[in-house]
């Protein structure tokens, strides 16, 4: 990639940078523009969709000379993410690549979306592959030993293994476990245990947060492996650590509460149409509750609630073991079941015979009534 920008020359094709999200793309492109002495001009294809943004926003970026007199490294970041229905935006981005006067490095998680077909026949195809395990494990106990935490081996490898090759989800795996302690152990990872998403949550919670789109917003958990209720335990804890406008975090908590109170009718009326708008007002209504986007990096932390919940590995092998057995009594999944054990727990209360025909045990009982 280096070579094609310092050769670029006007024409030339762009390069399109691919590989699953969290393998450090977009982290390539700004070092490579700082140690070149380019400036970064970035741009989100996600959030900047339509022709008229493009033409706004981008475009001119691509003709204009820097103000600093220096050279320009123009990113466009997920083009996977735009799709042929966005009026007109995919033509259009495919103009601006053609027109630029600045080399142009476009990223995507998937380059062979049938969407992208034209940008990608164009450009010069790089390949990010997953990060191996074992630098993965390297670069934590570095980490850990720059801020003076001493470490398991087995805990360190265990939350590199659990990243599946992504720099980033190991990173914040390791921020929510180790942040505060003195010493990290293979006892203090059950709340690692949570984070089976084939998305990791907080790139979810990146990109509802991040966003100014209604469509970017409410695609955030399409491919996330949590529930609605648990989702929305993250928003609560992370909107004040995102939001600082306190007219922005007022207006994000309005639209949780209006989420929590679909939840609710669904627990009283077992209407699970009505799930869609818990999932709306989550992702949609926290998006554009916010006047402006924040820059920068937020922290973002794991949910108190959770947290206990996974306190120890027992907690998180009980979880597991109850929501096999519940799935197989109410013919539903595993994840289904853990999402109906707050219903199950007010059931359970009422009815304490509900126990006793779902074959549950004190101990699991007892558990049940802790959601």
């Amino acid at each position: 990639m280096k070579e094609h920008i310092e050769q670029w020359e006007q024409g030339d094709g762009p390069v399109l940078l691919h590989g699953q999200a969290g393998t450090g793309k977009t982290s390539l492109v700004e070092a490579l523009a700082n140690d070149l002495g380019y400036e970064l001009v970035e741009t989100n294809a996600s959030d900047v969709r339509t022709k008229k943004k493009l033409k706004s926003e981008l475009k001119e970026a691509t003709r204009q000379a820097s103000f600093f007199g220096s050279q320009k490294l123009i990113l466009i970041d997920e083009v996977d993410g735009m799709g042929v229905s966005d009026r007109g935006g995919t033509q259009e981005l495919n103009r601006i690549v053609d027109e630029s006067r600045f080399p142009v490095v476009m990223t995507a998680n998937d380059a062979y979306d049938s969407k992208i077909r034209s940008l990608r026949e164009k450009s010069k195809m790089i390949e990010i592959g997953s990060v191996h395990t074992n630098s993965i494990t390297a670069h934590l106990k570095q980490v850990l030993e720059e801020e003076g935490i001493s470490y398991e081996e087995n805990a360190v490898k265990r939350i590199a293994r659990q990243a599946g090759g992504q720099m980033r989800s190991a990173i914040n795996d390791l921020e929510s476990v180790a942040r505060g302690r003195e010493e990290l152990t293979t006892d203090d990872l059950g709340s690692l245990g949570y984070r089976d998403s084939e998305k990791d949550v907080f790139e979810a919670l990146k990109i509802v947060f991040k966003t100014t789109t209604a469509r970017t917003a409410s695609q955030a958990t399409d491919d996330l492996d949590e529930d609605a209720d648990t989702f929305m335990q993250w928003l609560r804890e992370n909107v004040p650590r995102e939001y600082q406008k306190e007219r922005d975090v007022a207006e994000a908590y309005n639209r949780i509460s209006q989420a929590d109170v679909f939840n609710g009718r669904i627990r009283s009326t077992q209407n699970w149409k009505l799930l869609k708008y818990v999932y709306l007002l989550s992702t949609v209504g926290v998006a554009l509750g916010k006047e402006e986007k924040y820059e920068g990096w937020t922290r973002y932390q794991y949910p108190s609630k959770i947290q206990r919940m996974g306190a120890s590995r027992a907690s998180r092998n009980k979880l597991q073991e109850l929501g096999k057995k519940l799935g197989e009594r109410l013919h539903v999944s595993s994840k289904d079941s853990k999402q109906m054990m707050p219903f199950l727990s007010r059931v359970i209360a009422h009815n304490p015979e509900v126990a006793e025909q779902l074959d549950l045990s004190d101990e699991q009982v007892e558990f049940i009534q802790e959601f």
